[in-house]
C-alpha cells in the first residue's frame, strides 16, 4: 500500500525541522550578535548565552576582563569568564554564560564581542 499524502507531508516536515535544528546549532557556535566597539566597562547582554570570541581592536597598555554578570556594578574576580590580553587580535572563547556579559577593557583598549543569546 503506497504512503498517504499525510505521511509524505509529515516526513517532509520532520526533515525541515531537523535541518532547522542543525542550522540553529551552527549559528550559536558562530555567533549571532556582535557588540559595538567597547572602550569603557559596558553591559553587553543580560541573560544566558554563548560567548564565541572577542576582538581586540586597540591593544591598550593593560589587560581587561569579560565577566558573567548582569550589571557593571557587580563585576568581580569570581565572575570573570576570561582575560582580555593587551594584544591586537581575535581570541576564540567558546564559553557559556548564565547571567550576562560585561566587558571591562583595560587601559586604552577597544574591544568587540561576538556572542549568541540563549
Amino acid at each position: 500500500m503506497p504512503a498517504s499524502i499525510d505521511d509524505l507531508f509529515t516526513t517532509q516536515k520532520n526533515g525541515v525541522v531537523a535541518i532547522n535544528n542543525l542550522s540553529q546549532g551552527t549559528l550559536r557556535s558562530l555567533g549571532t550578535q556582535t557588540s559595538a566597539t567597547v572602550t569603557t566597562a559596558t553591559l553587553i547582554y543580560v541573560g544566558a548565552g554563548y560567548l564565541v570570541n572577542f576582538s581586540v581592536v586597540v591593544a591598550g597598555s593593560a589587560a581587561g576582563t569579560i565577566s558573567n554578570t548582569g550589571a557593571v556594578s557587580t563585576v568581580a574576580a569570581a565572575n570573570a569568564l576570561c582575560a582580555i590580553p593587551a594584544t591586537i587580535g581575535i581570541v576564540k572563547v567558546g564559553q557559556v554564560f548564565s547571567t550576562g556579559l560585561v566587558v571591562t577593557p583595560g587601559t586604552g583598549q577597544s574591544i568587540n564581542v561576538t556572542y549568541s543569546p540563549g
